[in-house]
């Protein structure tokens, strides 16, 4: 077996368009890039409209030669959330350094995409409407706590493995320190891909302190399971995700508390074809059921439409039609955007 750098690559930094990232200096050993992306969108939902940015972002990335096989990373990454509005506007996305070589893996720390991102991107693609029934996000948040989105203050070390013909092995794991009303936590990743089919499994699992929702400590934990195949935006694409959590999921409100769900499991199926001349046409489902009390929190279903003007430059559509749920009032809505990237 042949280990190789490049197998074990984050598959979370390839997540943003292959033009998101403009090299600004390179000395031959340091290099610094621009990248990110801005984006104006118009939403629709139950009759009100209004225009919203959708998730605009600017990053950094410092790279370093360090020498005998070792090559240092690091990227700062800022969100925009007032991008369209007045007011305070940045917050932080990412912020990590990494080495890696290519014999030994790489190891980084910081606020940086969870190894669960790794196998819940696999239908986190759409840009109108994208993921969020796989808990990566969590209770409304980036899941930067809880280490399944971009986790923060946390420890990575990822590796991979070429098999030759027989596909190509990674995997990473990932660690996260006490803090506030959460417990170390604990992440493991593995992904397996050949001819163009990816397969993968995260866990992530620690305590945290319910007790201002009167549910004391609670081992919050999730499995997260993805299979897929092809590219996304180059002819067909198919992927599938399934995740099963314990005490991790906002289920109901009562009195105006939230109570977590014992168990959920959340669901989502994507497939898209991406054409020659730059379409790229997708139906998105998604949905989250509470089998502790047996209901329905959100399902609905995303159709779209998204095209390259150019290599950097995307206008799409989509229209979601909500399923009815026993939590979530999510309505029928549709948002058509421009998104440039940098």
């Amino acid at each position: 077996m042949k280990k190789t750098l490049l197998a074990a690559a984050i598959p979370a930094l390839m997540f943003a368009n292959s033009a998101s990232a403009v090299e600004l200096y390179n000395d031959g050993v340091n290099s610094v890039s621009m990248g990110g992306h801005l984006t104006v969108e118009l939403t629709d939902k139950s009759g009100e409209t209004q225009v919203g940015a959708n998730s605009p972002r600017i990053n950094f990335s410092f790279n370093r030669d360090l020498g005998n096989g070792y090559k240092l990373d690091s990227r700062i990454e800022m969100g925009m959330s007032n991008f369209v509005t007045s007011g305070e506007s940045f917050s932080t996305r990412l912020g990590y350094i990494g080495i890696g070589h290519d014999d030994y893996g790489r190891i980084s720390a910081g606020k940086q995409w969870s190894v669960y991102f790794d196998v819940t991107s696999a239908t986190d693609q759409p840009i109108a409407w994208g993921s969020d029934s796989l808990f990566t996000y969590a209770n409304g948040t980036d899941g930067g706590k809880l280490g399944l989105g971009r986790a923060d203050q946390s420890v990575q070390y990822r590796n991979g493995f070429s098999l030759g013909n027989a596909g190509d092995l990674n995997f990473g794991l990932q660690w996260q320190g006490t803090t506030e009303q959460y417990d170390d936590r604990y992440s493991a990743s593995v992904t397996y891909g050949i001819a163009g089919v990816k397969l993968g499994y995260a866990y992530s699992g620690g305590d945290v302190d319910y007790t201002a929702t009167g549910q004391g400590i609670l081992d919050a934990n999730v499995h997260a399971f993805s299979a897929s195949y092809g590219n996304y935006g180059k002819g067909l694409y198919l992927a599938g995700s399934y995740a099963m959590s314990e005490n991790l999921q906002e289920s109901q409100n009562v009195g105006g508390a939230a109570l977590i769900a014992e168990e959920a499991n959340g669901y989502e199926a994507l497939a898209a074809y991406g054409m020659q001349n730059g379409l790229n046409l997708y139906v998105l489902y998604q949905g989250i059921e509470d089998d502790t009390n047996s209901i329905t929190i959100q399902e609905y279903t995303n159709f779209g439409a998204e095209y390259n003007l150019t290599p950097n430059t995307v206008v799409y559509g989509a229209y979601k039609v909500d399923h009815g749920s026993d939590i979530r009032d999510t309505d029928d809505a549709f948002a058509v955007g421009v998104r440039i990237y940098l």
